[in-house]
Parts: structure tokens; sequence; C-alpha cells
């Protein structure tokens, strides 16, 4: 049994919580059905088609149990399926998970299961309405990246960083505490003791003579009058070599909302810190070269009434090699009632890989419509 199913049954046992307090449990989720057309000067390969339909269903459910006033705990399951996704959309795969329990106190927040690490989850958003995202953008379900792949939930290739957020761990198992809001600020801090997953930047083939990685992050928000605004900071070591800094600004003024992020990834020390020489055919040479490079996004957003529009932009580069990704993202979101929202989504991107031949990059034009349906 993983460390933190120990963790979720022992939230059984706090004094109290089997006679006394109130249980509350709720489900919700939705499904995303896309069309997209692209219009691409290079074409990646046979896979990337001027057209194609992406649909996904997302579920949420929570247990919820008040201890008293000042103890709770929950349980929480998000899941996600999807079709259409081959179209070298690695970054996910079609299926999706995250399992976890949370035990607030008055000393703070524990978390444990598969969901992101603390430097991820207080870092504010970038605006980018709509399904798609900026960061971790599902844009390559319909231009595909070359610096992005990912094949069985196992063979991965992340030759430049996906997101500015710390994802490198995706939703790995791990344990996580949150401060208290002290002058409106927060400390996280998380420990993962094996760093692969799906829905991370580690290749499952990559035989790191350590698995594990450390992460702390801050939050600050404050409201200056005229407008307010958020921070956030991350630092990661992982597989004692591997450093992750993380930096984002976010600010809110009425209907308006902007932010911006950066990344940061280097390697002291081995370059590619292995137990052995590598002879695995399904690890390439430059699988890893997310470890040493950079990105940057940010984004504009605005509300009115049920109509939210975004434009965003999203550079990454790895250093010393030509690999490099940008994208440009307008997204409309229209809601219609509380079950029923309309998209409308243009992107421009451009993805340049290792060499200069067509197998290697990619840059074009896609155009997304869809609806999305919630309960």
């Amino acid at each position: 049994m993983k460390f933190y199913k120990y963790f979720i049954f022992s939230l059984a046992f706090i004094p109290g919580t089997a006679l006394s307090g109130e249980t509350s449990y709720t489900i919700n989720g939705g499904t995303d059905l896309l069309y997209g057309y692209s219009d691409v000067s290079t074409r990646y390969e046979r896979l990337d088609k001027n057209n194609n339909y992406v649909g996904n269903v997302h579920v949420n459910a929570a247990v919820e149990h008040d201890f008293n006033e000042e103890y709770s705990g929950g349980i929480y399951i998000d899941l996600m399926a999807g079709s259409g996704m081959e179209i070298q959309n690695y970054t996910f795969g079609s299926w999706g998970k995250e399992i976890y329990g949370v035990l607030n106190t008055p000393y703070g927040q524990i978390t444990g299961g598969e969901t992101l690490n603390a430097a991820a989850q207080l870092q504010p958003d970038i605006p980018a309405y709509g399904p798609l995202r900026i960061n971790n953008s599902a844009i390559v379900d319909f231009i595909s990246n070359p610096n992005w792949y990912r094949r069985n939930h196992k063979y991965s290739s992340f030759k430049t960083l996906n997101s500015t957020a710390m994802n490198t761990d995706g939703s790995a198992a791990k344990i996580s505490y949150y401060t208290p809001q002290i002058a409106h600020t927060i400390l996280g801090f998380s420990y993962i003791p094996d760093t692969y997953s799906r829905t991370g930047l580690v290749s499952n083939y990559a035989d790191y003579s350590r698995k594990d990685a450390y992460v702390a992050a801050l939050y600050h928000e404050a409201d200056l009058g005229f407008i307010e605004t958020a921070i956030s900071l991350g630092y990661g070591i992982y597989h004692k070599t591997d450093k992750d800094f993380t930096a984002a600004i976010a600010a809110y003024r009425g209907n308006w909302s902007a932010g911006a992020s950066y990344r940061k990834t280097y390697v002291d020390g081995n370059t590619y810190h292995l137990k052995a020489d590598n002879r695995n055919p399904r690890t390439p040479q430059w699988f890893d070269n997310y470890r040493e490079g950079q990105a940057w996004s940010t984004g504009i957003g605005y509300r009115f009434g049920p109509y939210k529009a975004s434009l965003s932009y999203f550079k990454s580069e790895a250093d010393n090699t030509r690999n490099k990704d940008e994208i440009i993202m307008l997204a409309n979101d229209f809601q219609v009632n509380k079950h029923l929202n309309i998209y409308a989504i243009a992107a421009h991107v451009n993805f340049k890989g290792e060499g200069r031949d067509i197998h290697d990059n990619n840059k074009g034009y896609a155009f997304v419509t869809g609806i999305g349906i919630n309960f």
C-alpha cells in the first residue's frame, strides 16, 4: 500500500470522527466536445490532420467531513477520459486521474495522494479561458508539437518545458503541507518519493539514481486599493541534482485580470544523473532537454456578464539546443446557462525541434470551436 493511502485511511481514526460532525457528498463534472481546423506551413507527421474532433469527460467526486469547528477533512477523486487526443497530445494522455485526501487544522492543511505539488497549487493562473489552456496547452491536439511526446504513458520525450507551473512530477503521489494564512501569506512544502507520473515530464525509463523530490513555495496576496495582486515563488529539487524555479504575478481590477509567470530549470551536477549507462532504446538521447531551459507565459482577460475573453502567450526553449515553442491564443467563452458553454478559440504556434527538416518542426494556425456541458 502506497504511503498516501495510509494517510487517507488514517483520517477515519482522528478522535471523534466516527461519532461527531457532519459529512457531505458532492459530485459534478462535464464534457467538452471540440472541433478544430489547422492550417500549417510545415507538417510534423501524418498524424497531424487539418481536421480533428476531440472529446473528453471529467468527473469530480468528494466526501467531506467536519470533525468539529477546527478540524475537517475530505477525500477527492478527479477523473478524466478523452478521445481524439492521439494528435500528439501526450501531456495528459487519454486518461487523467487525481485521488487525494485533505486534512484542515488550525495549524495548516495536509494533503496526501495523487495531485499537484505545492508550487503548482499556489501559483496564480494565467488568464486563458476555455478548455485549451496556455500552460500545458491542449492546442497540441490540433497542431502537433515535436518537442512534447508521450506514448502509452511510459515512453516520453519533453525537449522543452510545457508549462511555467512546476509540473515536473505531475500528479505523482506526494504529501504536502500548507501553513495557515498569516499576513496574507501562505507557505507550502511537498515531498514526492517517486517523481514519475503520466501527467508529468519525467520519463518512466529515466533510470535516475534517486527518484524523489522536494518542493517549497510561497504565495502572497495584497489589496492595494485600486488593484488586487497575487504573487508566488516556487523552488524544487528533483533527483538531487535537478533544480526547478518558478515565479508568477497576477493582478485583478473589476472585470479585468492579467498575469505573467516564469520558470527556469537547470542541472547542478552530472548532466544525466543515471544509475548506469542507459541502453534502453525507448529512451531517446535527448529525452530530457526540459531539464535545462526556461519558459514564460503572460495573458490578459476580461469578463462581461456571461462572456469571457482572453489573449495569452507562451514561450519555452531548451538551453544549448534549437528546441523552442511559441503559442499565441485568443480564447472566447460564452456561458449560455449553468449547464452549457460555447467556445471559439484561435491560436498560432511555432514549434522548432532539434533539426531543420520537416519532421522536426511545425508552424501554423488552429481554429477551434465547441461546447462544454456541465452537471
